[in-house]
């Protein structure tokens, strides 16, 4: 139990330290005066890349079953709410 709660707070973590480099880009962007959006896709990719890379640091560490398993579900639903928050500002609707 202590484990998949450690496992989520990581996921979490890693989750926010994603949607500051996703926003950050965004404000970057908003800031020089380009469109907001342009470029976010390599920002997606290398968020992919660090949540792989910080899962795997995390296996190797605890190497708890239950644990990984709470920090990728963390670390996905942390993905999948800041791509419904890019299409929403990007004018997307959910119905």
């Amino acid at each position: 139990m202590l484990m998949a709660i450690v496992g989520v707070v990581y996921g979490a973590l890693v989750g926010l330290f994603g949607h500051w480099l996703l926003f950050h880009q965004i404000a970057k962007n908003k800031r020089s005066g380009k469109d907001p959006f342009k470029g976010i896709g390599g920002v997606f990719f290398f968020r992919y890349m660090i949540d792989g890379a910080s899962l795997l640091i995390f296996a190797l560490v605890t190497r708890n079953g239950i644990g990984i398993t709470a920090a990728a579900i963390s670390i996905t639903i942390a993905v999948k709410v800041s791509l419904i928050i890019v299409y929403l500002r990007k004018g997307g609707r959910i119905d």
